[in-house]
Parts: structure tokens; C-alpha cells; sequence
């Protein structure tokens, strides 16, 4: 492990976040901006969403790894993040993949926009712990530059050791994370985060990868809804990452283990859904 990765977990170890400066190029950002405010137009216009509690209000765009093959890649493409990744939620017992190699998975990929009202304290590793292992951390890469007036994320180090949901007091203790377009910024789920209310009437995108255990839940169908357009591009770390190698078995005939490595992925998604042994 590269020693710029290890200050980084030292970091997320210690505080519960961190952040990787300018860790994204200007015409990335500028791009990737322009692809959220496009499809916040289409969404808005095209979907009406029941919006979860947290983020009524606010600018969401669900699910965009089915958009383009950029939206996960730049993550993925990341040789930094992934380093991060690994020694955060990589599984030692999982045998099936290499270790150098990830075989933890994506659990949801938005965009995200802060509105005018506050975000509350909560945690988003649905289960608080106090253990020394993280479980789910979120990766946001910053679109737009982010202020206290602009509604930023705020964090209360060191609560993701709480063993506790978030308390709302504890709102005083909070820190507000102040970034610019390009840097991207980790926090391990269990750490006590919301965000400030958005008071210039601009937006505030930023592109927000939650990444889980393999055994883990995901928020939606990424591996049955994916296009194969996206699926054919993928290399064989980026299925893993979506999920593909760790989709349960329809029963032990199938196969008994949970886990599977690169040699078991499937050529199409289709595929995974017909059932079909070597397809």
C-alpha cells in the first residue's frame, strides 16, 4: 500500500474522513457537471420520485451508472481511490479474487445538489458500531465548490466510533467540510454527517458513490438493470465493483458459495438473468 493511501486510512481510521485535493481534472469536473445538469432537466421532467426523507428538497439523481460508463469510472480509474477502497472494505477472506484486485461493491452511484434547507445529522451505514472495521463509506467527487453558505456537508469527527445513531445536539460539534470542484472527499458511513442549508440559489452538484462490503446490499438492481452497452466496457475489476461476482446463487445446484472470481463472470447481463452456466 502506497504511503499517501495510508495517511488517508489513518485518517478515515481516526476522524471518520477525508480529503484527496484536486484529485479530479478540470475538464473531468466541468463535464461531468454539465452531464448533471442535463439530466437533473430529463429526470425532473421525465420522473416523479417519493423522495426519501433525507433528500426531499434537494437535487437527486438516482442510479447514474446506467447513464454512462464515466459516471463509475471515475471512481474506478482512480488507482488513489481504489487503493483506499481496498484497505477499507476489501474481504481478507475472500479468496476467489486477489487481493490486490477489489472485491468490494458499489451500493448506489448519485448525483446531488443541495437545496435550501438543511440535511440532518444521520449515519448511512443503517447500523451504528464502534468496531475498528468499516463496512460502507461514501466517495463524493465535487462538482461545484462547496461553502457553508452553499449548504457543504458538515461531519462530526470521530462519531463514526460512537456505536450510537446521530444525536442532533450534536450539531454544535460539527465541522463544516469546505472543498473545491476537483477534490474528492471519503467518510466511513457510520459517521455522524448532514449539511447546511443552501442559501445563494445556486447549486451545489457533487457526484456521491456509496461502496459496501461484497455481502452487502444494493440500493437498486445495478447488476439486473445495467445496459450491455455499459456491461461490454466494463473490465473485469469494474464487474466485481458492480456486483457481478458477488450475485447469490438461485440455489446450491447453482453453486453453495456466496463468492465468485473473475473466471465466473458472464458475457452479457442477460445472461445473469436467464441462469445459463457459461453464458
Amino acid at each position: 500500500m502506497n504511503q499517501s493511501a495510508d495517511l488517508h486510512l489513518r485518517a478515515l481510521a481516526d476522524t471518520g474522513y477525508t480529503v484527496l485535493t484536486q484529485a479530479v481534472s478540470r475538464h473531468e469536473v466541468e463535464t461531468l457537471l454539465s452531464d448533471m445538469r442535463r439530466l437533473n432537466t430529463i429526470r425532473t421532467q421525465a420522473e416523479q420520485i417519493d423522495q426519501p426523507f433525507l433528500n426531499r428538497g434537494h437535487d437527486t439523481i438516482y442510479n447514474v451508472q446506467r447513464e454512462d460508463v464515466r459516471f463509475t469510472r471515475i471512481f474506478t480509474s482512480n488507482p488513489l481511490v481504489m487503493t483506499i477502497l481496498r484497505g477499507l472494505l476489501n474481504d481478507s477472506w475472500y479468496r476467489q479474487i486477489p487481493q490486490e484486485q477489489p472485491n468490494f461493491i458499489l451500493r448506489s452511484l448519485s448525483g446531488r445538489s443541495s437545496g435550501a434547507g438543511a440535511m440532518p445529522l444521520h449515519i448511512d451505514s443503517f447500523v451504528p458500531s464502534n468496531g475498528k472495521y468499516c463496512i460502507a463509506c461514501q466517495v463524493a467527487v465535487i462538482l461545484e465548490d462547496q461553502t457553508p453558505e452553499r449548504g457543504c456537508t458538515v461531519v462530526v469527527p470521530g462519531s463514526h466510533r460512537s456505536d450510537d445513531y446521530a444525536d442532533q445536539s450534536a450539531i454544535a460539534n460539527a465541522v463544516p467540510i469546505q472543498t473545491r470542484a476537483g477534490d474528492i472527499v471519503i467518510w466511513d458511513s457510520r459517521l455522524w454527517h448532514g449539511a447546511l442549508g443552501n442559501t445563494t440559489g445556486s447549486s451545489r452538484w457533487s457526484l456521491i458513490a456509496t461502496f459496501v462490503r461484497w455481502w452487502m446490499k444494493q440500493n437498486f438492481d445495478i447488476t439486473g438493470t445495467l445496459p450491455e452497452r455499459i456491461y461490454e466496457v466494463l473490465t473485469d475489476d469494474e464487474k466485481a465493483v458492480l456486483g457481478y461476482c458477488s450475485l447469490p446463487p438461485r440455489d446450491e445446484m447453482e453453486r453453495p458459495d456466496m463468492k465468485t472470481g473473475h473466471d465466473q463472470l458472464k458475457s452479457t447481463v442477460a445472461a445473469y438473468r436467464s441462469g445459463k452456466v457459461g453464458a
